[in-house]
């Protein structure tokens, strides 16, 4: 993976009338960078004044000023690497780079895009190709295999050198951000199954109707991130066939992305925010996978906590906190939500710790399970995993440490 480095003009999507000189700079794990060499459009909280033959700039404090220049934009360019799309570019403090004068602009450029002049975020895109981390994830797949659901075809591939691509062709056109979102599912169900945060190499889309490939490059794709299967790994990847891989995709549509923050839980936050979290996904979830239909929050919880042991059975996954688990979360719930504890402190804490766990892997469990997971293959998982161990480990310390303030 090549920095990339061009020279060109630039000037905002939406109008041809100002342009200017620029360097436009990427590097892997980075956000792109431009840098130009007049202004393209007139700042607000920082303009340029001109009295009696002398140039100046003002600069403002006014937070309404501030963020009306921190509005994100779209920029063109013509540069000697071909055109480019800067979608969601930011204003950024001044640069100092070759091209840079003190009336100049630095623009920090969220997703980079070179091949094409494009409308930004409501472009239509008929596919999405990828590399997603090493090849070690996926040395179990076949060549030039094709899988097709009801979200679209999926289909990889491996090249002399050994490394997997996806290509992803929806039933209907993605925009750019309805693409990113499906990139991230692919690595939200890795979490999920592997316990592995795997890391996007390349991005490459195709506008509908074009029959070119556009790169996209933005921060995520870092190679100094990658990894390769461990033994510490949950589920073997293997268990991720390009069929579940494409039925993820189509489960996702209607998930709305929650499965993520049940991959990527909230971390070094207050227990009442996690827990709070965890309760909300419990009830948006259970929506999603079982039914929208107005339903108590507790019958919620019952229903996945039943489809989750019939995965993982008891005393396995919710430990000696058993049957009870849907009434523990539900309190825990409404201590929160509606502040109505009633309880002291000391004891509500340890409550909110063990559904915040539990919750987790209960949700993880019921996710999986929507893909074929079978209780034979998370029990050998869990067996030999670590991570789970600690969690269990962790779940029976808090049970204990909960009762022992009721004990007389």
């Amino acid at each position: 993976m090549e920095p990339f480095k061009a020279d060109g003009r630039f000037w905002i999507a939406t109008t041809h009338d100002r342009a200017a000189d620029g360097q436009l700079s990427w590097g892997p794990g980075a956000k792109a960078e431009l840098v130009l060499a007049m202004r393209v459009i007139d700042e607000v909280a920082a303009p340029i004044e001109h009295s009696n033959g002398t140039t100046t700039i003002i600069q403002s404090g006014d937070p309404y000023k501030i963020v009306e220049d921190g509005t994100p934009r779209v920029l063109h360019g013509d540069t000697d690497r071909g055109p480019v799309t800067c979608v969601d570019a930011y204003l950024g403090p001044p640069s100092f780079g070759s091209v840079a004068t003190a009336f100049g602009q630095r623009w920090d450029v969220q997703t980079l895009i070179v091949g094409a002049h494009l409308p930004g975020h409501d472009t239509a895109l008929d596919a999405v190709r990828f590399v997603l981390d090493t090849p070690g994830w996926w040395s179990h797949l076949a060549d030039a295999e094709t899988v097709t659901t009801a979200a679209g075809e999926l289909s990889c591939s491996r090249d002399s050198e050994g490394v997997v691509s996806f290509e992803y062709r929806p039933v209907a056109p993605l925009t750019i951000r309805s693409a990113d979102r499906s990139l991230r599912s692919m690595q939200t169900i890795a979490m999920l199954a592997l316990g592995a945060e795997l890391t996007l190499l390349t991005v490459n889309v195709r506008a509908a109707g074009a029959p070119e490939w556009l790169i996209v490059l933005t921060r995520d794709q870092d190679p100094t991130e990658t990894s390769w299967p461990s033994p510490d790994d949950l589920l073997p990847p293997s268990w991720l066939t390009l069929q579940r891989l494409a039925d993820w995709l189509a489960l996702e549509k209607r998930m709305d992305g929650l499965a993520a923050a049940v991959a990527f839980p909230p971390e070094a936050v207050a227990v009442q925010v996690s827990a709070l979290v965890s309760g909300s996904l419990i009830e948006g979830i259970h929506k999603r996978l079982v039914t929208d239909d107005d339903t108590y929050f507790v019958d919620r919880a019952r229903d996945l906590y039943a489809r989750a042991t019939a995965i993982l059975p008891e005393p396995d996954l919710t430990g000696s906190v058993g049957a009870g688990w849907a009434e523990l979360v539900r309190q825990a719930r409404n201590d929160l939500a509606h502040h109505n504890t009633g309880r002291p402190f000391e004891k509500v804490f340890w409550d909110w710790l063990i559904a915040e766990s539990t919750t987790m892997w209960v949700l993880r469990v019921c996710l999986l399970a929507e893909l074929g997971l079978d209780a034979a293959e998370m029990q050998a998982a869990v067996d030999d995993h670590q991570r789970y161990g600690f969690y269990r480990a962790n779940l029976e310390a808090h049970i204990r440490e909960r009762d022992a303030i009721s004990a007389p």
